[in-house]
This record gives C-alpha cells, structure tokens and sequence, in this order.
C-alpha cells in the first residue's frame, strides 16, 4: 500500500497559529458588557418609574390616627338592640380578639408568607407572573396583605402598573412603621365583606350571628375566603360559589399546617350555615328615626353615622309590643265599621 502523504498547512502570516479562544472570550465578554448595560437600563428606569410615582405617595402616619367609622346603636330599657345608623356597618375589635383560626384562615388563602416579607412577596410576585404568561391570562393575583391594605386606604381600584407600583411602594413603608399584629387588625376591621359590612367582628354578626371567638373553623373559612370579592363570593348571592371558596380556603390551610386532614374532611362536609342577622330598624321604626333626628340635630350627622355613639332610650319592648298590637286590632276594627272589610 502506497504511503499517504499529507499537505503542508501553511501557517499565517508571523507562523502563528489562530487562537480561537481568545474570540471566543472577546464574544463573550462583549455580552456580558451588553448585558451590564441593559440591565443598568433597567434599574435606571426602575429608579425613575419609583421617584415617579413616590412623589405624589399619600403619609401612611396618617394610619397611626386610625379611627374607621362605626355604628351608632340605640337600646331599650333593658338593653334590647332596637335600632342602628352607620354609612359602614362595622364593629372594632383587637388583635387578640380575632381566634387564631380566622387568622390563619386568611393569611392561608390571602398571604401565606405575611409573618416573614417586607410588604412585598417578590417570589409570590415572580410565581403569579410564570403562571399569567403560560396561561395567557390573569390567573392569579401577587398582593400581599399589606398591598391590600395599603390599597384600602390610600389608593383607586384602577388597574394599572402606576397604581401597582404605589401599592408595593406604601406596603414598604406600611410594614416599616407598624407592626404585623397591628397590620392585620386593621386589615381585620376595614376589609369589605359584603352587604354593608366591614370587618370580621360585623361579617361575623350578620351571616352567623356570632361573635368572632364563637366561630367554627368552617364558619372562619367562609368569612376568609370572602376578602377576594365580597359580592363573588357572597353565601347569600351565590351560595355555591361561596361553598367552593370556603373548601379552598381550607385546603389552604390543611396545606399550610393549620389544621389537620380530619378537620378538613369534617369541615369540608359542612354546610354554608348561615344564620343571617339584618340590620333593621323595625322594633320601634318611628321612635329609632325620632331618636335619629333628635342625634343629627344635636351632635351633627357625622356623629351619628360614624363615631359609634351608644344611646341608652327609655323604650320598653314588651310595651311598644303591646301597644303596636292594641293600634292594628284598632285600626281592623275601624275599617270592619266602615264596611271597608
């Protein structure tokens, strides 16, 4: 077999070999400056977006006069409830007097990492958008309970990256000023629960009639799970819907550690349970709106409506009763006399 013979390479120019490595490190190190630019860029204009719109930024010291209003509520002679005015049917109570099982069943489902984040859940923020893009919709939302807070009192419902960056931007500054029981207790006491009501201690009174430290832990999971929307998840307009918020709100839990896999099945198999107490004026509706005048002439209407007076009347239930009785037997009588019945 004949030898095989091989061309010379010629070499270039200086007989040096070409040196690949070093392109390639000029590449790369063209991309990382490229890289520190865009991002510089970022943060650049992150900077200006947050100067922007923290010009303009409500005072959140304004919260340490916090004063929500609550009802004005007239009694009987024996301390009947006969009567109420409030523009926000709502009833304060303090941190230790919201259970832990309310407590846990709303930071469950509303904000699972509240006792550890600043005002913001950057990897809640990050998770949330993966899950918009891949679902090409707005599947679910990143606000901490603070960001809603901060939204309750300072902000518009406007839906809008200005807006958004305002939130985070007073939930910051919310969580630096107040402590995490004093943020939860206001949250407690202003959120919208539905039909007039704010507040756990009132939501809690109307749909059950209860105090909050009587709830069940299906009961606190239906009043937990209201937050998202008062009027979608209402048990009195859309009962089904309310059922299916309240089981996830247990799932939440069961999946956080507060409660066990009995208690889930257990209160999972509850019904809604409602046992709804109206606001009405109608024990004694003529004597409460005398009384109500008699209020707004002497104290001014705000007073009535929002600084919780409580009056104290010389009405008799068991009188007025009476009374109210022996007027329509009257009134019967007179009409059968007229030949009107």
């Amino acid at each position: 077999m004949d030898d095989l013979e091989f061309p010379e390479q010629s070499l270039p120019e200086g007989g040096e070999a070409p040196a690949p490595r070093v392109r390639s490190r000029k590449v790369f190190g063209q991309l990382v400056f490229l890289s520190l630019v865009i991002i510089s860029a970022g943060i650049g204009a992150l900077a200006g977006l947050v100067f922007v719109y923290s010009s303009d930024l409500p005072q959140v010291r304004q919260l340490e006069d916090y004063r929500p209003g609550v009802m004005t509520e007239i009694y009987a002679d024996d301390g009947t409830l006969i009567g109420s005015f409030a523009l926000e049917r709502r009833v304060i109570v303090t941190y230790d007097q919201i259970p832990p099982l309310l407590r846990d069943a709303v930071l469950s489902i509303e904000d699972r990492h509240f006792e550890n984040h600043w005002g913001v859940d950057v990897l809640r923020i990050m998770r949330a958008g993966i899950t918009d893009l891949l679902e090409w919709r707005k599947a679910q939302g990143a606000s901490t309970l603070t960001q809603q807070l901060s939204r309750m009192f300072f902000l518009t419902p406007e839906r809008s990256w200005r807006r958004k960056i305002q939130e985070m931007l007073l939930a910051i500054q919310i969580e630096r000023r107040f402590t995490k029981p004093q943020i939860f207790t206001m949250y407690g006491n202003q959120v919208s629960l539905g039909h007039g009501n704010f507040g756990f201690e009132a939501a809690a009174q109307f749909y059950f009639g209860k105090h909050l430290d009587q709830l069940t832990l299906p009961e606190a999971a239906l009043l937990g799970g209201i937050p998202r929307s008062a009027t979608l998840y209402s048990p009195i307009l859309h009962p089904e819907r309310a059922l299916q918020r309240r089981n996830l709100v247990l799932a939440a839990m069961l999946e956080n550690g507060k409660i066990t896999p009995a208690q889930y099945r257990e209160a999972k198999s509850a019904p809604l349970g409602l046992n709804i107490q109206r606001w009405d004026n109608n024990t004694a509706p003529y004597f409460v709106e005398d009384v109500r005048q008699f209020l707004e002439s002497k104290y001014g209407a705000e007073a009535v409506h929002e600084k919780g007076m409580r009056v104290y009347s010389t009405l008799n239930v068991r009188l007025q009763r009476v009374a109210e009785e022996a007027l329509r037997r009257g009134l019967h009588e007179d009409d059968k006399r007229r030949g009107w019945r």
